[in-house]
């Protein structure tokens, strides 16, 4: 598919890493009339975010979308969607829920990593806020190489963001 008109995050309770995926990309330059959101596979009732994820977008200068999570439901499944997620069970627990969506190929899925070519998962964030802050540096470089992915603007970023990826990250 070429062109999305959504773009869904998912994380297992969508107080965390959904949120801040969803967060920077929405204060990156990309196509407003692009859907943005987060979702969760497992919310059984709403949470509030996680504080440490708070305030690290806070440090940042951004916010989340949201007070609490939201599970991902049928009615999160439109035409040129493009679901990503945090692990590939999400990603295999999504496909199981929802399989008539993706025969038919109006809705894409894949791990974000995996969609920016990459291997693995992104862990569940748990610590101090230094690691929230080593986690958020992590979810930025994958967010903005999937943006020069879906909309390329400038020939060498995608390769600055790709070897900063490999570096920072290889060890983990």
């Amino acid at each position: 598919m070429d062109s999305y008109k959504k773009i869904i995050f998912v994380c297992s309770d969508n107080t965390c890493r959904g949120i801040v995926a969803e967060a920077i990309l929405k204060s990156l330059e990309y196509p407003k009339e692009l859907e943005v959101c987060s979702r969760g596979t497992v919310v059984l009732i709403p949470e509030p975010m996680n504080p440490k994820a708070v305030a690290i977008l806070k440090s940042h200068d951004l916010s989340p979308s949201k007070e609490y999570s939201e599970e991902l439901t049928q009615d999160d499944l439109t035409e040129q969607t493009l679901i990503l997620t945090m692990e590939g069970a999400q990603s295999a627990q999504i496909l199981k829920q929802y399989p008539s969506y993706f025969e038919s190929g109006v809705i894409e899925i894949s791990t974000l990593r995996n969609f920016v070519g990459q291997e693995g998962d992104i862990a569940e964030v748990s610590g101090s806020l230094a690691d929230y802050g080593m986690f958020y540096e992590h979810i930025d470089l994958l967010v903005k190489i999937m943006l020069e992915k879906m909309f390329p603007k400038k020939k060498n970023q995608l390769k600055i963001w790709r070897i900063s990826l490999f570096i920072k990250f290889q060890k983990h």
